[in-house]
């Protein structure tokens, strides 16, 4: 099938929409040139060597499956499934492909070929992501599983073992209110943005975040009928439910009084958040927020002097607001972690999904966390810091992994 290239803007036009055609997928495609440009920037291609696990090669499956030309089978699917959505590639690319809307939409397209039933048991999985409750609980039961169980077997991964070991400790859920105001006058009114899984992996830096920005003067809004962000749901090839979610949270958010900015600390959430386009008020990663702002004088940070490392994550692309950020605190040593151009493996659900690939994507990251001896590593996005907290635990390192709000709210002085 020919397709006659369309100009950057055309694409970004036709992929408003969250759902798309083979048709518009192959128009797409065919505005890569095949450079190869993209190739240094690709996580999976950097370990696997294979043109099938490239951007450019990846696209090039699509147009032949799409087109006819090759069959959807078992190799091409785990070609396609190894895609971490990193992104990095769109960064590279002298064409601007929307590569990231490319792997959403042929994995939208497989999806609906499957078996009627094998369709509806992925859909209720992935479904257990818009229920909360059902995720505390799952996560609870998880947890009194031994911690031995979560070592890997010789002969490769349970999901089972691998969903042990990420799991990580928590308290009985939040209850949270509708308003935290601030103890003396408001400086302006923001809404925190609480996300799915990290409602329950993140309770610690949600709860940093809601206590810091009261203490310097904002008034916390937490929408009741917020839900998940959608972006497991876009990245999964169920751009449906991924839409429905959308609503549900334009619908939450747009009853909230007049606001400033509505504030994620998951940067994943974050970066799909602020794809919606309708929002009441802008969306704004937590550190980008803090940084706009002047401190009141009475709020003050304590020293901490020690080496602190600083993981980048892929969905935050204006990470140096987190280097500004934390450069408030007196003494304090930020390490930028090496390596950090390249994905630490965590995307999506491909931690749990594509081990092997995850945890080789990760080792690097481990030796040089044992280089800078830091006993901290930030992180501001939520799989990351599963990620690196399960495989920290697995290598006996004794290093704390937080948000690096946590690590601002613990250094308030009283």
């Amino acid at each position: 099938m020919e397709s006659a290239r369309l100009p950057v803007s055309d694409s970004r036009r036709f992929f408003a929409h969250p759902t798309v055609t083979p048709e518009q997928l192959l128009h797409e495609s065919d505005r890569c040139v095949k450079c190869g440009l993209c190739l240094p920037h690709c996580p999976t291609y950097q370990i696997m060597q294979d043109e099938g696990d490239s951007p450019r090669g990846r696209i090039a499956l699509i147009q032949a499956l799409l087109s006819g030309k090759l069959p959807d089978t078992p190799r091409l699917h785990a070609h396609l499934n190894r895609c971490l959505g990193c992104l990095a590639c769109e960064g590279a690319c002298p064409s601007a492909v929307n590569y990231g809307r490319l792997i959403d939409g042929i994995r939208a397209v497989r999806s609906q070929r499957r078996h009627v039933a094998r369709r509806w048991l992925y859909r209720k999985a992935l479904g257990l992501f818009t229920k909360p409750r059902l995720l505390f609980s799952g996560a609870r039961l998880l947890r009194l599983l031994p911690r031995r169980w979560s070592a890997a077997p010789p002969s490769g991964h349970s999901r089972l073992r691998r969903l042990i070991g990420l799991c990580p400790d928590f308290s009985r859920p939040i209850v949270w209110q509708a308003v935290y105001p601030p103890a003396g006058e408001a400086v302006g009114r923001v809404a925190l943005f609480l996300g799915c899984i990290s409602r329950f992996s993140d309770q610690a830096a949600l709860l940093s975040a809601r206590q810091l920005l009261n203490r310097l003067g904002w008034e916390v809004v937490v929408p009741a009928g917020q839900a998940c962000c959608g972006a497991l749901f876009q990245h999964a090839g169920a751009p449906a439910m991924a839409q429905k979610l959308k609503i549900q949270n334009q619908a939450a958010f747009g009853g909230s009084q007049p606001l400033e900015a509505i504030l994620t600390i998951a940067s994943g959430c974050g970066a799909h958040l602020k794809e919606y386009g309708a929002l009441p008020a802008p969306i704004l990663d937590i550190s980008s927020f803090l940084n706009q702002y002047p401190w009141p004088e009475q709020v003050v940070l304590k020293p901490l002097p020690q080496p602190v490392a600083v993981h980048d994550a892929c969905s935050l692309r204006a990470a140096g607001a987190v280097y500004q950020l934390l450069n408030q605190i007196p003494e304090i040593e930020l390490i930028p972690l090496a390596g950090n151009a390249l994905c630490c493996g965590a995307g999506g659900i491909n931690l749990i999904t594509e081990p092997q690939m995850a945890d080789a994507l990760l080792r690097p990251k481990l030796t040089s966390l044992r280089c800078c001896q830091a006993t901290i590593l930030l992180t501001s996005n939520t799989g990351c810091a599963l990620h690196f907290a399960a495989g920290i635990r697995r290598a006996g390192l004794d290093i704390e992994v937080l948000h690096p709000i946590q690590l601002l709210e613990r250094q308030l002085r009283p």
